[in-house]
This record gives C-alpha cells, structure tokens and sequence, in this order.
C-alpha cells in the first residue's frame, strides 16, 4: 500500500464529507430548480458579464455534457439566456434573465444561510482563513484538471 496512514486519510475525507452535508443545502422541497442548477445560476448572475459553457465546467468542477444539460434546463424555465457568438454561431455564452434574478432572489438565503451561521460561529478571521484554504485546494486542483494530470477517481490496484 502507497499510503501507511490511510486510516487518518479516511477520517479526513470522512470530515471534508460531513462538512459538505453540514453546510451545503441540498434543493429545497418544491424548488424549481436543483442544487446543480442553482449553482450555475449563481456562477452565471456572479460573473463579470457572461460565461461560457467551458468556464462553468472548470468553475464547477462536473462535464461539460452535464453543463450543457443544466444550461438546456435552465433556458427551459427562461433562467438563463445564451447569447451566440457572431463570429461561431456554434459558440455561446450565458447571461441571467430577470426571472433568474428574482429566482435567485427568494432562495439565496435558504443556500447561503449556513455559511453566515458558520462565519458567526467562527468569527471573521476564522472563516476568512477557511474559505482561503478551500479556495486554494480548489485552484490546486483545477490545476490538474486543466492540465490532465488530476485524479480520475480510479484506484490504482498496483499502489496496494
């Protein structure tokens, strides 16, 4: 086995995974949209502009089939617009519609809610170190990803 110490790796994962449960909401009953559309919803409303297909898909970590499928979703409920480029009219960015806006105006609280209890709990400078770590971990790795070097979830047997 590569790693001696993975009992300890596994309590960590177990604890990055209980965070995740602790503090990131899944949809709400009745939602119109799900956790992963609510996502891209955000990205897109936070973006300097527009966003494209392949910037949500780095930004969110997930394929982009599976952004197309949520872009396919969201212009369904006239959330999200594309807008085609001129030069390739295969090419698109997204842009938020005003009905996404009030969307994501009577539900950013319900998402956001225990993150602002987690800062409380904490205080500022805790929290502020926190969201610096994970966003550095999170940079690592789309590092990787982006340059193909990151982990496929694939367990090489030859490492036991």
């Amino acid at each position: 086995m590569k790693d001696k110490n993975w009992i300890d790796s596994m309590k960590n994962l177990g604890a990055i995974r209980l965070f995740c449960s602790l503090y990131l909401r899944k949809s709400r009953k009745g939602a119109v949209t799900s956790a992963q559309e609510v996502d891209l919803l955000f990205r897109t409303a936070l973006a300097a502009g527009s966003i494209t297909p392949l910037e949500l898909s780095l930004q969110m970590g997930i394929s982009k089939t599976i952004v197309s499928r949520l872009i396919e979703h969201l212009t369904g409920k006239h959330l999200v617009k594309k807008i085609y480029s001129a030069d390739d009219k295969r090419s698109y960015y997204l842009k938020i519609t005003e009905t996404g806006k009030q969307e994501l105006d009577t539900m950013y609280y319900y998402y956001l809610g225990p993150l602002y209890d987690l800062q409380e709990h904490l205080g500022n400078e805790d929290y502020e170190e926190l969201i610096r770590l994970i966003q550095k971990a999170n940079e690592s790795m789309v590092s990787k990803l982006q340059n193909g070097s990151g982990n496929t979830g694939h367990i090489d047997k030859a490492s036991f």
